[in-house]
């Protein structure tokens, strides 16, 4: 669909959807993927940065949350949702369940995500089960995904220019020079930081991304 030019989302793929608002946690709603992308919910902060972090994986086709996984045991129907559900390149999903590290204290809650876990590996709901917690998220991480998802709307012809770029580039530059030799302001830097999303070039350094930010072309590219 179409309004002024501009296309919406898809909508989510989620199996339920979650509170509109909550008084004990926040509840959030973004847009992930590529140029319309796709509408996505979380029911936490930190399930928001987990879908963030999994989007810019160059390993992750897409994202589901809210998967629901169905199994039976001692003839009794049993239902799970998942926080997220990621599909990768490669072919295996992984299934994601987000807590604070203080609700998974309990060893009851641990009993029960290894039966889930393995009901849902033997049925082939999934390849894999990863519990995250706040541990698992890293501010750099979490604020690099934030830039990305912030530039999905792509740009062909800023896109092409920066590629020329960095085309034969040798050793590392920052982004403010490459920025400069595109000649395109703030449309070049976006081109650019698209570039990092699809890993042709790479950061020379593990940080939050800046103008400062020393990049060089991934070793696929050189």
């Amino acid at each position: 669909m179409k309004l002024s030019g501009i296309k919406l989302p898809n909508p989510s793929s989620a199996d339920r959807n979650i509170s509109v608002a909550s008084k004990g946690h926040c509840t959030a709603y973004a847009v992930l993927g590529d140029d319309e992308g796709y509408r996505v919910q979380a029911e936490s902060h930190l399930e928001l940065c987990n879908l963030m972090i999994l989007n810019a994986r160059q390993d992750v086709v897409s994202v589901k949350e809210q998967a629901r996984f169905d199994w039976q045991e001692n003839g009794r129907s049993k239902k799970h949702y998942f926080d997220a559900l990621a599909f990768l390149k490669c072919g295996r999903r992984i299934a994601y369940t987000v807590k604070p590290e203080r609700r998974i204290s309990s060893g009851k809650f641990l009993d029960q995500m290894r039966d889930i876990t393995r009901h849902a590996l033997d049925a082939g709901f999934c390849s894999q089960v990863v519990l995250v917690t706040e541990k698992d998220i890293g501010r750099i991480d979490q604020r690099n995904a934030m830039m990305f998802n912030a530039v999905r709307q792509k740009d062909p012809e800023a896109e092409a220019v920066a590629l020329e770029v960095v085309a034969g580039m040798i050793g590392s530059a920052t982004l403010r020079d490459l920025t400069i030799k595109t000649n395109m302001a703030a449309r070049g830097y976006r081109a650019l930081i698209r570039l990092l999303r699809s890993g042709h070039l790479i950061a020379s350094n593990h940080e939050v991304i800046t103008p400062k930010t020393l990049v060089q072309l991934s070793g696929e590219v050189q």
